[in-house]
């Protein structure tokens, strides 16, 4: 049962990044992008580690695709011209496209099915963690955001309208 759950979110988890690569719409891409971490978090919660998937929905799908979606938003994209102009071939590479990843993910269906998926892992404590975020690596945490923040300011300035 627990491979079945694992393959289902593997598999959407694929899928939504792929249509975040293959989008010509940056805010459904962003959103796709939301749906691929959550999957990744259900991955994390089934790998016995619900603090790495609290983690990851809280950082990640909440605070940094808050500020993806607001980059987003500020800057107001246009729709791009597809990559692949005829219409036709657009169609046969997602007929492509869709026949390797269907055969991809069966083969590793086979390849994994006769092999019991049990992984254990060790719990970490919480607090252990915490300590050495607000201890050891807090300088790069704060860089981090300092980064962040002149990326946004670099969209803006860009964005803005003369």
């Amino acid at each position: 049962m627990i491979g079945l759950i694992y393959f289902t979110l593997a598999t959407i988890a694929l899928l939504s990044a792929c249509y975040v690569v293959l989008s010509r719409h940056t805010l459904y891409g962003a959103l796709s992008l939301v749906v691929t971490m959550l999957c990744l978090a259900g991955i994390y919660l089934l790998m016995q580690a619900p603090f790495v998937a609290l983690v990851q929905v809280l950082v990640y799908a909440g605070a940094v695709m808050v500020l993806f979606l607001y980059v987003i938003m500020l800057l107001n994209p246009r729709e791009t011209e597809p990559i692949i102009e005829n219409p036709t071939a657009r169609r046969w590479a997602r007929v492509l496209f869709s026949l390797f990843l269907f055969l991809t993910l069966l083969w590793l269906g086979l390849l994994y099915s006769s092999a019991e998926i049990s992984v254990v892992w060790e719990t970490v404590p919480v607090k252990a963690i915490a300590a050495r975020l607000l201890t050891d690596f807090l300088l790069p945490f704060e860089l981090t955001s300092v980064l962040l923040l002149v990326a946004i300011i670099g969209a803006v300035l860009i964005a803005r309208r003369d």
